[in-house]
Parts: structure tokens; C-alpha cells; sequence
């Protein structure tokens, strides 16, 4: 039977995610959902994006949502206020992992799976987005800005437009006791952050406790695994 992971932000902590990875023991037919910020602060943001060419590769499926550190780089390619807001953002990073001094010299494949990238992804009783969602405006699933860039939304929940559903994102770090106890209490709010600020392990200048660690969730079995950072 094939199992269904979404993964949380992984800001070019290639190694982490490899290691996450064989936790996982994937197979043919695996789904991975992405949900965003894949690149920028880390060490090997391109490392991230080659590493999802090869889970393709092997017949896993990927759901690749766009998180805000992917649209800066889209944005940065054409604007130079753009291009400034992303290098001071992580976006230095991202470019020595690709060899580089501007983005608009990113290889075209790597351009391409930005571009390709999704907003939303709706499977079973899960929405996966990177931000958060405004459930109380006319098109919730329609308003990218707010997909990518939504925080501090849970005060705001509409309960009668998402019925059933829970909401998986990243986006905010949160410490790993805020994420367990989301977790815990799963089925009655109805919302998992995933993103423990992986990359906040090797960026010492920007420490906070509680976080350092990639995670998955399994979508048929509710099960939480976690990787801390890897040098």
C-alpha cells in the first residue's frame, strides 16, 4: 500500500532531508508533498532540488507547493528591489549552491520547477499549503500571496468552511512542544505546522530553542518523523 508524506520547510538542508528520506522507506508509488521553501539559508539549495529530480526518478510521485523563498527568487530574476529582499533573505546562499552571481543564470530546469510549482493541494481530508489560508474571504484557495505568506491565521479559522478538512503548512518555525501538541490535538483544530526551522540549527547568530529539526507527516497514519539537522 502507498503511503502519502508531506515535509515541511527544508531551506537547502540537503543532507537533513536525505536522512529524513531514508526514514521514510519510500517506494514506488509514495507520494512526497512539499510544502515550500525549499532553498535560501542553507547549504545546498540546488543539492534540495536535485534530490526531488531523483525521487521522480525513481517513480515517487511529488506534489511541489511554492513557498514565499521561491517566489523571491522568481521575483529577483527581473527586479532589482526583488533580487536585494531575496539575497538578504537567503538568497546568497542559494546562489553559491548553484554556482552563480543572479538568478536570471539559475539553470532552466531548476527555473521550470519553481515556475511549475503549486499554491494549494487538496488530498483527502488535508489542504496543504505553505503559509496559511483567509478562510473567511471569497476564494480561499485562490489568493497566492496569502497561501505563501499567511501568519498568525488559526485566531482566525472558519471551522464552517473547512468542515472535516486540516490544514498541513510551514512557513513559522515552531518549537518542537508546539508541534507535538498540535499534533496531539489534531482532530479537534484541525491544523499541523511542520515547519521546526531545520535550518536554525547551523544558522547559530539566529538560534532558538526548540528548534533544528526536518519533519514529515504521514497522511494515512497520522505519524510524525522527524530528522535533526545534519552538518
Amino acid at each position: 500500500m502507498s503511503r502519502s508524506y508531506a515535509i515541511g520547510d527544508i531551506h537547502g538542508c540537503n543532507r537533513t532531508l536525505q536522512a529524513l528520506l531514508r526514514q521514510l522507506s519510500l517506494v514506488k508509488g509514495d507520494i512526497l508533498i512539499f510544502l515550500g521553501d525549499y532553498i535560501d539559508r542553507g547549504p545546498d539549495s540546488r543539492g534540495v532540488i536535485d534530490t526531488i529530480f531523483s525521487l521522480q526518478e525513481r517513480g515517487v510521485r511529488t506534489i511541489c507547493l511554492r513557498g514565499n523563498h521561491e517566489q523571491l527568487l522568481l521575483n529577483s530574476r527581473t527586479d532589482p528591489t526583488w533580487l536585494n529582499r531575496w539575497t538578504i533573505s537567503g538568497g546568497e546562499e542559494a546562489l553559491q549552491s548553484f554556482g552563480v552571481d543572479h538568478p536570471i543564470d539559475i539553470p532552466e530546469p531548476y527555473i521550470s520547477f519553481f515556475e511549475k510549482t503549486l499554491f494549494a493541494y487538496e488530498i483527502g481530508p488535508y489542504i496543504c499549503v505553505h503559509g496559511g489560508i483567509d478562510m473567511n474571504s471569497i476564494a480561499p484557495l485562490e489568493e497566492p500571496e496569502v497561501l505563501m505568506r499567511a501568519r498568525n491565521w488559526y485566531k482566525d479559522i472558519n471551522y464552517a468552511w473547512l468542515g472535516d478538512r486540516i490544514v498541513l503548512h510551514g512557513h513559522t518555525p515552531e518549537a518542537m512542544d508546539t508541534i507535538l501538541l498540535q499534533h496531539a490535538l489534531l482532530d479537534e483544530q484541525q491544523y499541523l505546522c511542520l515547519d521546526n526551522g531545520c535550518v536554525y540549527a547551523m544558522r547559530r547568530d539566529q538560534a532558538r530553542p526548540g528548534l533544528g529539526r526536518l519533519l514529515a507527516f504521514c497522511l494515512e497514519t497520522e505519524a510524525l518523523f522527524e530528522h535533526a539537522y545534519c552538518e
